[in-house]
């Protein structure tokens, strides 16, 4: 009887390791990961007037001409805005106080002030659509050859570092493709 436990012994462990490697290995799944290429360009850059996209750069120059006239008309308003504070300042620093004076002078900034903020406004709300109008096809055709130019230099991802911020630390001044670009697409929309 010694002799048959002896036996069933190494049956017993041969069994038990053979049902062990029997069960499937829960192996984990590795992705392959190909390399990426990484660079980067910064869009504040293409509205340089020197070397920037010429067209971005053509449409902010016509839109500045656009509304040259009322920034002129915002800035005379404000210089008069500034013109009446210092009047004021002067009747406060009378000895003999004119308070009816001094009364119709603030009532005046006041007109003064809203009908800036107004204009002010008004201003900025046609700019924007003005804006909106003129630099979104331009912009979506940036966009589109920023595509184009990654496709062909193989390059995997492309950050626009003006848009970054502070969320960019580091980076290799040979991975700023800004120049490249700006050279690639002015060739390409004269």
């Amino acid at each position: 009887m010694k002799s048959f436990r002896l036996f069933l012994l190494p049956l017993l462990a041969a069994a038990l390791t053979a049902s062990l490697s029997a069960q499937p290995h829960n192996q984990p799944v590795v992705k392959i990961v190909e390399t990426a290429r990484v660079a980067y360009v910064n869009s504040s850059a293409f509205v340089d007037p020197a070397t920037g996209i010429k067209q971005l750069v053509k449409v902010l120059q016509a839109m500045e001409l656009e509304f040259s006239g009322t920034q002129s008309e915002l800035s005379l308003l404000g210089e008069k805005l500034r013109t009446l504070a210092t009047e004021i300042n002067k009747l406060n620093m009378d000895p003999v106080v004119n308070a009816k004076a001094i009364a119709d002078k603030q009532a005046e900034g006041q007109r003064l002030q809203q009908d800036l903020a107004a204009r002010q406004q008004a201003a900025q709300e046609a700019y924007n659509k003005r804006a909106q109008a003129t630099q979104a096809p331009v912009a979506n055709e940036i966009g589109k050859e920023l595509r184009a130019f990654a496709r062909e230099r193989d390059i995997s991802l492309l950050f626009d570092s003006a848009k970054l911020g502070d969320g960019l630390l580091d980076a290799k001044p040979e991975l700023d493709l800004t120049a490249d670009f700006i050279g690639y697409y002015n060739a390409k929309h004269p």
